[in-house]
């Protein structure tokens, strides 16, 4: 069973540039991290975006999901930022794939050495050998179902919803999804 990890950008991957000072993107730290971890699962790594989920736009979003849907693979990692997570998992939640997908971030950069990001990408790969077909977002040991998660910017966490919406950054609109964990 190949997985295929979608990498996309977000905090995980960011480096810190001393010059401009500021978090930066040069090349994606996934090669780095599963060889430290020491994965031996079949894995083909992907480039698709380098870019803080903040600068992501609807055609990035509708470019990850046809990134999912042409995949030969039916296990799907997609590294991802924080800050608009949700959003870009709703988008592929309503592509209607038989695949599974799990969405994954880091809350400090891998390369800042005291991070989350090894534990959240070991979590990834877990969930999405042993998760039923569907859309997920895992963070910090917790598995959330596409339909049913936010991040809640006050305490830097991610929680279920009440009433199963996933909140869409900057509209009223909310969808619906039926995935569960």
């Amino acid at each position: 069973m190949s997985i295929r990890i979608l990498v996309t950008g977000g905090t995980i991957d960011k480096s810190y540039d001393a010059i401009q000072g500021r978090l930066t993107f040069t090349e994606s730290h996934l090669p780095k991290m599963l060889e430290q971890v020491r994965c031996r699962l079949p894995l083909e790594i992907e480039a698709v975006l380098l870019l803080d989920s903040l600068e992501m736009g609807a055609a990035d979003r509708e470019n990850i999901l046809e990134r999912c849907r042409e995949a030969a693979e039916n296990r799907i990692i997609v590294t991802h930022g924080t800050d608009t997570m949700c959003e870009t998992a709703a988008v592929i939640g309503q592509g209607g794939l038989k695949k599974t997908v799990v969405l994954v971030g880091a809350m400090v950069p891998f390369s800042f050495g005291i991070s989350d990001a090894l534990f959240n990408l070991g979590t990834a790969v877990a969930a999405v050998q042993l998760l039923k077909p569907g859309v997920y977002v895992t963070m910090n040991g917790r598995i959330f179902p596409w339909s049913n998660v936010r991040k809640n910017t006050a305490i830097g966490e991610f929680q279920t919803l009440d009433g199963g919406e996933c909140r869409m950054r900057g509209s009223e609109t909310r969808t619906e999804g039926s995935a569960e964990a």
